[in-house]
C-alpha cells in the first residue's frame, strides 16, 4: 500500500473511530488507538524515506573587525549555547597549530562568528540546497550527513531575492538518495505537513502539522530605493518551525518536497506554530540555474503598486468593490517604462497619515487572470513567465478600459540595484528632494486615559507597520527615539522623514515594551 493510500486510509479510520465513539463507547478506543498507531507508523516511514536527504549546514562568517586567536579559544561556547554544545563548537576551531588554549599568538587572525541551518541533497551530483540568509558571506561551510560523516563545501550559486542557494561538496558521498519534488500549485490548506531539518542545533528533528495557509508574501532584504521584493506564493504551515530549521524540507504525505523552510513568525524568537516555507514551484526554477549558471534572472516589469480598497476605491469614485493594483511608481529603464505604464501623480490621503498615490493606471488582469494586488502580479510572474516573454495587462486609465502588452527583462540584481541607488545619491543635491509623504500605515486614536503613546485600531496590510510585526491594540509610545502621546506628535514626528528611511518604533504590547524596525513608506504597501 503506497502512503498516499494509507493516510486516506489512517483518515477513515480516525473519522469512523470518532462517530463511533458517540453510539459504539466500548469499541471507539480500539478504533482510534488503530487509527493512532498507523498514523505513528506512516510518519515513522515517512522520516526514514527523507531524512537521509537531509543534511546539517554548519558555517563561520568573519566578524567585523578582528581579534587575536587568543580572544576565539577563550570564547565560552558554553555559556551561550549550554555545556552540551561545548565540545561540539569546538572541533571546528583551528586547533592544529601546537597552542595550548589560554596562549597568546603573535599575530592577530580575523575573528569568526558561527551558525547553522539545514539542507538537502538535490541530485546525485551530491549539490546541496540551502537558504541564502544561511550561507551568505560565509568564508567557510561544512555539511554534516545524516550518518555522521562531514564533508567541506563551497557555495557556487545564490539568490537573494528567493532565499536560496546551492553548495558543492567536496568528495560527495556516492550513496546519496535526493529528494523528490512535489508540485506547490495543487496544495490545499489543510493537507498534511511536515518539516525536516536541524532546529536549535537538534539534528534530524521532524516536526509535522498542516498547510495552514496559501499564497502568502515574503519580504526579502532592506528597500534599496527600488522597493521591496517579495518572494511569493510562500507557504504557510503550523508545523514547529525553529532557528536551525532554515533550508530544510517541508513535505506532503507523498514524501514530497513541497517547500522549503525559511522563516517562522514569533514575538518570543521560538515556534509559535507560523512558519513560512519557499515553494517547490519556485524551487524548481531557481536550483537549475544557480547549479549552471551561479545566479537565477528573474522575471521583471519594473513597477510598483497598492491593492484596491474600499477607502481608495471611495476617493477615486470607483465601485466600493473593485480589486486591482493601483500603480505608484515606474522604475526607469524598466519594461513597465517602455510600455507607457502610468504612475500615480497626486499624493491622496485616505485616512489621517496614510497616502497612495492617484492618477496612475489600474491593472486588473495580467494575461487574463484576475489581479487583486500587486502580490497576484508578483506571484504569476515568477510562477508562469520567463524572461523575454510578452504579456498582457488589462488595466483602466482616465476610465478607459485598455490592453498593453509589453516584454519582461531580467530584474537587476542585488549588487546592480545597489550600484543604482549609490549612483543616484550622487546625482543628488546636498538636501534629499521628497518624492512623497512617509507613512507608517496605521490607523490610530488617543488612548481613553491619559498616559504616553497612542492606539493603534488598524495595521493596514502589507504595509511597513505590517511588516514590521505591529498589530491592532498596540500602542507606540516612540517613534525613533521621540516619546509621543498624542496622534499629532506621532503625525508631526512621521513627517519629518521621507519614505525609505529606516526608524524604530517603540510599541507597549501586553505590558511590555519592544522596539520594532522598519522602512517608512509613502503608500500602503512596500
Amino acid at each position: 500500500m503506497n502512503t498516499a493510500k494509507k493516510y486516506s486510509m489512517m483518515f477513515v479510520l480516525v473519522i469512523t473511530a470518532l462517530l463511533a465513539s458517540a453510539v459504539m463507547p466500548v469499541f471507539a478506543d480500539s478504533s482510534k488507538t488503530e487509527a493512532i498507531n498507523e498514523a505513528k507508523a506512516s510518519f515513522a516511514d515517512l522520516y526514514e524515506q527523507i531524512n537521509p536527504s537531509v543534511v546539517y549546514v554548519f558555517v563561520a562568517k568573519e566578524a567585523e573587525g578582528s581579534t587575536t586567536n587568543y580572544e576565539i579559544d577563550n570564547f565560552d561556547f558554553g555559556d551561550i549555547f549550554g555545556p552540551e554544545f561545548e565540545e561540539f563548537f569546538r572541533q571546528f576551531e583551528q586547533e592544529d597549530n601546537g597552542r595550548g588554549r589560554n596562549s597568546k599568538p603573535e599575530e592577530k587572525e580575523p575573528q569568526l562568528t558561527y551558525g547553522s541551518g539545514t539542507g538537502f541533497v538535490w541530485d546525485e551530483e551530491g549539490h546541496i540546497v540551502t537558504n541564502n540568509h544561511v550561507i551568505e558571506d560565509a568564508v567557510e561551510v561544512t555539511i554534516t550527513y545524516s550518518d555522521g560523516i562531514k564533508r567541506d563545501a563551497k557555495v557556487i550559486g545564490a539568490d537573494p531575492d528567493s532565499d536560496l542557494a546551492v553548495l558543492e561538496v567536496e568528495n560527495p558521498k556516492t550513496d546519496l538518495t535526493p529528494v523528490t519534488m512535489g508540485d506547490s500549485s495543487i496544495l490545499k490548506p489543510g493537507e498534511l505537513a511536515a518539516a525536516l531539518g536541524n532546529p536549535l542545533g537538534q539534528t534530524g528533528t521532524m516536526t509535522q502539522g498542516i498547510i495552514s495557509a496559501l499564497g502568502r508574501s515574503y519580504a526579502v532584504g532592506e528597500n534599496d530605493g527600488t522597493g521591496n521584493y517579495t518572494i511569493p506564493d510562500v507557504i504557510q504551515t503550523d508545523a514547529s518551525i525553529n532557528p536551525g530549521n532554515s533550508g530544510g524540507v517541508l513535505i506532503n504525505a507523498d514524501g514530497e518536497v513541497i517547500g522549503v523552510v525559511m522563516a517562522f513568525s514569533s514575538y518570543s524568537y521560538s515556534s509559535a506554530g507560523i512558519g513560512y516555507a519557499i515553494p517547490s514551484n519556485l524551487v524548481k526554477r531557481v536550483v537549475p540555474a544557480l547549479i549552471k549558471d551561479g545566479e537565477y534572472q528573474h522575471p521583471w516589469i519594473g513597477f510598483s503598486g497598492v491593492a484596491l480598497t474600499p477607502e481608495t476605491n471611495a476617493q477615486l469614485e470607483l465601485d466600493h468593490d473593485m480589486r486591482g493594483a493601483l500603480i505608484q511608481t515606474i522604475q526607469p529603464n524598466s519594461p513597465a517604462e517602455a510600455a507607457g505604464i502610468v504612475a500615480g501623480t497626486e499624493d491622496m490621503e485616505i485616512s489621517k497619515g496614510v497616502y497612495v498615490k492617484a492618477g496612475g493606471d489600474i491593472i486588473t488582469k495580467i494575461n487574463d487572470r484576475d489581479v487583486k494586488g500587486m502580490d497576484d502580479i508578483i506571484a504569476y510572474l515568477s510562477s508562469n513567465t520567463s524572461i523575454g516573454d510578452t504579456i498582457t495587462l488589462h488595466l483602466i486609465r482616465d476610465g478607459k478600459e485598455m490592453d498593453v502588452d509589453l516584454t519582461l527583462a531580467a530584474r537587476p540584481n542585488q549588487a546592480q540595484r545597489a550600484a543604482n541607488a549609490a549612483h543616484a545619491n550622487e546625482d543628488e543635491d546636498e538636501e534629499p528632494t521628497e518624492t512623497g509623504k512617509a507613512s507608517l500605515g496605521v490607523y490610530i486614536s488617543e488612548l481613553s486615559d491619559e498616559g504616553v503613546g497612542v492606539y493603534v485600531n488598524t495595521v493596514i496590510e502589507d504595509s511597513a507597520a505590517e511588516d514590521a510585526g505591529m498589530v491592532e491594540g498596540d500602542i507606540i509610545t516612540m517613534f525613533d527615539g521621540v516619546e509621543v502621546s498624542t496622534v499629532q506628535e506621532l503625525k508631526d514626528e512621521i513627517a519629518k522623514h521621507l519614505p525609505g528611511e529606516r526608524v524604530t518604533v517603540t510599541i507597549l504590547r501586553d505590558g511590555e515594551t519592544e522596539d520594532l524596525r522598519l522602512t517608512l513608506g509613502n503608500t500602503l504597501s512596500r
